[in-house]
This record gives structure tokens, C-alpha cells and sequence, in this order.
């Protein structure tokens, strides 16, 4: 699992935040949004495809998951962290959960928190504002 925290925020550091409509639309408008706000920036094309998977990944949970009433708000924020990394946070009105590891018996799904533990440098979900779930991808490559 991963380890819980803030990371340094660069005070002029770009940001996205915008609110989607829990509903079918909300994953591909997400995925319009963050590609939006990695546009001109340095972000090899693996780390903006794994980027733009993850964010996919935890907004398709929002919907679908949740138990928040229908047509409610996710919140959707990004910015750009000091070491070349950007953190995601998608909020949304639900109960909130507790992470458990993917059923490797379960066939189909489920696979959106395993990705999120395995491409993130740190992940977590709490319940600030609501239910959030956030994660912290590098957008450079390690050599």
C-alpha cells in the first residue's frame, strides 16, 4: 500500500481543478481535462498514457462506486509537485472505502487500485471533502 502525506506544492506550480457530473461522461471528460492541463509540458508519452490511465481509472470508480447520489459532483484536481511529479485528486460524495487488494479470483475488473499501487510513487484515499482518492506519478523517466 502506499505512503500517506503531502508532498512540497510549488506555490505557482499550474493546477487543474474542475467538477465533472457523476455520470457515464465523466471518465472521457476527465481524460480530455488532464491531457488539457499536460499539454506543453515535458511529460514523455508512456508517463502522459500511464497518467491519463490512472486519472480514467479512479473517476470510472467515482461513478461507479461511489454510492453517492447520481448527477453529484467529482472533483477532479492536478498540479505539478517540486520533483518533477504531478499529484491527482478525485473527490467525490461518497461513503468512502477502505482499499483492499484485488482478488486475483475475480475475473474481470477490479483493476483500477492495483494500477494505481503499482505506477504511482505514493497513493492514498481519505476523506477529505468527501471521499478522496489521490496519487503522485513521476513525469520523468528514470534512466
Amino acid at each position: 500500500m502506499s505512503a500517506y502525506g503531502e508532498s512540497p506544492i510549488r506555490m505557482d506550480a499550474p493546477t487543474l481543478r474542475i467538477s465533472l457530473e457523476q455520470n457515464p461522461h465523466a471518465p472521457s471528460l476527465a481524460r480530455a481535462a488532464i491531457m488539457g492541463f499536460s499539454d506543453g509540458r515535458e511529460i514523455p508519452p508512456a508517463k502522459l498514457a500511464t497518467l491519463t490511465l490512472l486519472v480514467s481509472e479512479i473517476v470510472t470508480n467515482a461513478v461507479i462506486h461511489s454510492g453517492a447520489a447520481p448527477h453529484s459532483e467529482i472533483l477532479l484536481c492536478a498540479r505539478l509537485l517540486d520533483q518533477s511529479a504531478v499529484r491527482v485528486e478525485v473527490i467525490d460524495r461518497g461513503g468512502g472505502f477502505t482499499p483492499v487488494p484485488r482478488d486475483p479470483n475475480r475475473p474481470g475488473g477490479g483493476y483500477g487500485l492495483y494500477l494505481v499501487d503499482k505506477e504511482a510513487e505514493r497513493w492514498g484515499v481519505d476523506r477529505e471533502g468527501g471521499t478522496r482518492v489521490w496519487f503522485e506519478l513521476a513525469t520523468t523517466t528514470s534512466h
